[in-house]
C-alpha cells in the first residue's frame, strides 16, 4: 500500500503554492510602489528567488527577445555594477 499522494492532490496542491505565490508578490509589489523610499518595504530578494525557482522548476521561460524583458534588459544596461558594489561599501 502506497501513501503516496495521487495526482489530484498534488495538482491542487500545485495550484495553491502557485496562487499563494503570485498573492504574496502582488502584494509586495504594492507595498515596494506605496513606499519607494522605505528600504524595508522593498520586494525580498528571497520571494523573488522562490518565484524564480517556482517557474523554473515548472519549465516556465522566457525567449531572451521577449517584449516582456524588454524593460528589464534595459535596466540592467543601465545597471553601474561597480558603483552599486562601492555604494553598499560606503558609510552612508
Amino acid at each position: 500500500m502506497s501513501n503516496r499522494a495521487s495526482e489530484k492532490a498534488m495538482d491542487q496542491l500545485h495550484a495553491v503554492v502557485a496562487l499563494l505565490l503570485s498573492n504574496e508578490l502582488s502584494r509586495a509589489s504594492i507595498r515596494a510602489e506605496e513606499n519607494p523610499s522605505d528600504p524595508s518595504k522593498a520586494i525580498s530578494p528571497q520571494l523573488i528567488a522562490q518565484a524564480i525557482k517556482f517557474l523554473k522548476d515548472n519549465g516556465v521561460a522566457a525567449s531572451a527577445t521577449s517584449p516582456r524583458l524588454d524593460d528589464l534588459t534595459a535596466k540592467l544596461a543601465d545597471l553601474d555594477l561597480d558603483d552599486e558594489v562601492l555604494w553598499g561599501m560606503t558609510p552612508q
